[in-house]
């Protein structure tokens, strides 16, 4: 066993040790309906055989009677327990989906986040949604269809030793062509599920990119092009399943079938000939047993057949599960709170994304508590990946980060970040209200605070305009609000939370000017008593810095106050002049 099936071995039971009442409930239950499906043909048979005399009826009506009491009993029974051991199973496998759906979403939340940087969201999606219930079948087909195919098998070569050794022979003879029909069943559906599963997360991830990005797809007119993208994926995932279809008509419907009347000729052939001969005389209750077994194990076989392929797509699921689940997440760390003052240095630090592709060059730098320090530079120069390395979303190569003089390493991830707060150029808003997109669900949040915090930051008109304040619904990314009021929520939702620690990545990028100088109040407010970190576009807005460090390609090539830089005549001032060119250009043309 491989390392990966031995994984999913050990997780899928682990699942079912979770829910093992449930199991052997639904297992007893099985138990008792193929007891007394085997059972009531017995009862037939003894009717047929002892209590039915040609030409004369019921040998003893009372007798007769009883029996057919019986036998409605047995038949009532064995819907009852296949009714309880249906639900049981299905109950299981649904627990099962819940657990795995939770535990794999807890576990994406604790990895890394370079491992999203490829792996498109539909992809994780489609595991968290689509793979877990597919799961669901390989508990109901495993635990419900085949395990109770295995107790007919048991239970039917089980009577049939006993009623004759010489029947039990005769009905196994079909048994090893059944087996080859079900073993070549499912090597194929393994290759086509395989296709069809890969194809469908691939489907997910283009389909979830598509629409994310469908004003870029009808402003560069590619609609016929994300089309015929989308149509390619969809036709290899039509042809897996059509490859499925033609695979049981053949299998299932045909290959059983043509056996189950084979078997039913044969057997009538085989007893005619023994009776009208006199060879091996039968009743004619021993031939509608027989009949009767032999028809439940072709049902079986065919009930396994149907199962087969739903099976192996659920084993592929469950692959694409464990196989994410495989993924080693950031490790459990302590929760003991700590206390920030929100000093802030790099010590000749250097990251690289891809293999020894630097962004980041031996940097270092200090901010004292309090003290507001902003990072300039071209496109790439690595100012957000400071920001990513200080949010511990990646870890650098060389050197290292410290806060209050200790190696950032040493702070729990979670309790280090509840003393900071970013505000990014694109702010991202869940679906809910401004409240609960302010709060974040942290119970320390009180809607007083929330409002307080609006008030603070300049969003008071802005409240204002919605009747329901803070109880105004927010759509998915907050799609009905311009630029400047999602920045506006998310300067809110920073001051709110009172870090420590405060980072604003070009936050001011993508609004207009008018919007941007109340939110320029908005940040003045922010940065009263914290430690904040700017990485700012435009230079206009970082003037009153403490500090200002210069960036390019990965390297800190100027650092000081606005005026400092200024005098240096160097990148900065080259920056600064041409951006107050392009503005005052700007300005004339309007």
């Amino acid at each position: 066993m491989t390392n990966s099936k031995r994984y999913r071995f050990e997780k899928l039971k682990g699942y079912a040790k979770r829910i093992r009442a449930t199991l052997l409930g639904g297992l007893l239950m099985a138990l008792l309906t193929v007891a007394a499906d085997l059972y009531a043909p017995r009862i037939i048979a003894r009717i047929l055989d002892k209590e039915l005399i040609e030409g004369i009826g019921t040998r003893d009506y009372s007798v007769f009677m009883r029996l057919v009491i019986i036998y409605a009993i047995v038949i009532a029974l064995s819907a009852i327990t296949r009714f309880l051991s249906l639900i049981l199973f299905q109950r299981g496998a649904h627990r099962v989906s819940r657990y795995m759906q939770e535990d794999l979403f807890s576990h994406v939340q604790a990895l890394p986040i370079q491992y999203f940087d490829s792996l498109p969201a539909g992809k994780v999606v489609s595991r968290v949604t689509n793979d877990t219930k597919d799961v669901i079948i390989l508990f109901q087909v495993v635990l419900s269809n085949l395990t109770t195919a295995g107790l007919y098998l048991i239970g039917i070569y089980g009577s049939l030793l006993l009623l004759d050794p010489q029947l039990a022979l005769i009905a196994a003879i079909p048994l090893p062509i059944i087996a080859w029909i079900i073993a070549d069943y499912r090597k194929k559906s393994t290759e086509f599920n395989k296709v069809y599963r890969t194809n469908l997360s691939e489907l997910n991830a283009s389909l979830n990119e598509n629409i994310q990005g469908m004003e870029i797809i009808q402003a560069f007119n590619q609609e016929q092009a994300t089309y015929d993208s989308f149509s390619k994926i969809n036709d290899l995932i039509y042809g897996a399943q059509l490859n499925m279809t033609k695979l049981m008509s053949y299998s299932s419907f045909n290959a059983i079938g043509f056996l189950r009347y084979f078997t039913i000729g044969t057997i009538l052939l085989y007893f005619g000939y023994g009776h009208i001969s006199g060879a091996y005389p039968a009743t004619i209750g021993i031939l509608y047993v027989f009949i009767s077994y032999m028809m439940k194990i072709y049902d079986q076989a065919q009930n396994v057949l149907d199962r087969i392929g739903q099976l192996e797509r659920a084993n592929v699921a469950s692959d694409h599960i464990f196989s994410l689940m495989q993924q080693p997440g950031i490790p459990d760390e302590s929760e003991q709170a700590i206390e920030l003052a929100g000093d802030v240095a790099f010590e000749n630090v250097s990251f690289y994304y891809k293999d020894e592709e630097y962004v980041l060059k031996d940097v270092s730098f200090r901010v004292e508590r309090g003290k507001t320090a902003a990072f300039v530079g071209h496109t790439g120069s690595g100012k957000s990946t400071i920001m990513n390395l200080l949010l511990r979303f990646y870890e650098p190569q060389h050197g290292q980060v410290l806060i209050d003089g200790r190696p950032i390493t040493e702070l729990a991830r979670r309790k280090f970040r509840e003393h900071v707060a970013i505000v990014l150029q694109d702010p991202y808003l869940f679906s809910g209200t401004i409240l609960s997109n302010v709060t974040l669900g942290n119970p320390g949040v009180t809607e007083d605070m929330a409002y307080q915090a609006f008030i603070e930051v300049g969003g008071k008109d802005f409240l204002d305009r919605h009747p329901d304040g803070l109880h105004t619904p927010i759509t998915e990314k907050g799609a009905t609000f311009s630029a400047g009021e999602r920045q506006l929520i998310s300067f809110a939702r920073a001051l709110a939370k009172n870090p420590k620690i405060l980072v604003l990545d070009e936050a001011t990028a993508n609004i207009d000017s008018e919007t941007e100088q109340l939110i320029q109040r908005g940040v003045q407010r922010l940065k009263q008593g914290r430690t904040t970190l700017l990485i700012a576009h435009r230079l206009s807005t970082i003037r009153d810095a403490d500090h200002i460090f210069v960036l390019d390609q990965g390297e800190i090539v100027e650092s000081g106050n606005h005026e400092e830089l200024i005098r240096l005549n160097g990148e900065y001032k080259e920056m600064y002049l041409h951006q107050s060119n392009q503005t005052s250009a700007g300005s004339t043309a309007v």
